[in-house]
Formats: C-alpha cells, sequence, structure tokens
C-alpha cells in the first residue's frame, strides 16, 4: 500500500475544482455551514453529504452533484435530494466540502474507498439515527 489518507481542508463549494487530489478516487463530505466547518467529524449536523467514487474522480463526482444539485439534469442521487429539499434555503456560500482522496494500488484503494464511505454513514447514523439529509438510504 503506498500513500497516506486523509481529508483535505474544507473547501467553499465555489473553490471545489481546487481541491487537492482532485484527480484521484475517494471520499467527500459536503457539508451546510454559515462558517466554515473546523473539522471532520460525523458528529456534527452540519455535514449534508458523504460520498465515494472508485470509477471516476472526485473531480468528476463533485461536478456531477453540482449539475444535479443546481439543474434539473440527473447524474447525482445527492445532488438531486439537495437540489429538491436544500437548495431554496441554502446560500452557495454556505456549501462546502471536502475530500480524501485515495491512491493505495488496486485491489486496495477501491476496498479502502468502500470501507471509509460506509464507516462514516455507520458512525453518523448511530450520531443521529438518521441518513446525512442528502444521502438516500
Amino acid at each position: 500500500m503506498v500513500g497516506e489518507v486523509g481529508f483535505c481542508d474544507w473547501h467553499a463549494w465555489s473553490e471545489r475544482t481546487e481541491l487537492p487530489g482532485k484527480h484521484l478516487p475517494g471520499v467527500y463530505f459536503i457539508a451546510r455551514s454559515k462558517k466554515k466547518p473546523d473539522n471532520h467529524r460525523v458528529n456534527n449536523d452540519f455535514i449534508i453529504y458523504i460520498g465515494e467514487t472508485t470509477g471516476q474522480t472526485l473531480a468528476e463526482r463533485l461536478r456531477q452533484f453540482n449539475t444535479s444539485a443546481f439543474s434539473e439534469r440527473a447524474g447525482h442521487s445527492g445532488g438531486n435530494t439537495f437540489r429538491l429539499t436544500l437548495l431554496e434555503t441554502t446560500p452557495l456560500e454556505h456549501l462546502w466540502v471536502s475530500t480524501c482522496p485515495v491512491d493505495m494500488g488496486n485491489p486496495y484503494t477501491t476496498a479502502y474507498i468502500k470501507h471509509l464511505e460506509r464507516k462514516l454513514l455507520w458512525e453518523y447514523v448511530c450520531t443521529w439515527g438518521k441518513y446525512p439529509d442528502c444521502n438516500i438510504s
């Protein structure tokens, strides 16, 4: 296995194309908050989506979320849910993203990404008794 794995600092949604490791697959958080979140713990209610991508880059997956969230085009179920439930009450400047790029070589990369996303979803559900607002159960 190669490389250290961890979430990057939170970026404003408008800066999502500048994320480190965006050319890799990985796990990502999308948050809704008036100010920049200060941690990556799932016991915070500002997290509205926990996602992963193994067959695409993080940049591609975030672009799909954006397309579905801010237009009527399909491509990302979390983005569709955001558009239908949170778009009207979420100013763009209150949307944040953090990614965890993963590059361990196959088959480790895919297995770790799947594990990490499910672990984070499990921790969120154990804390809040529900999925994040834009994750469809």
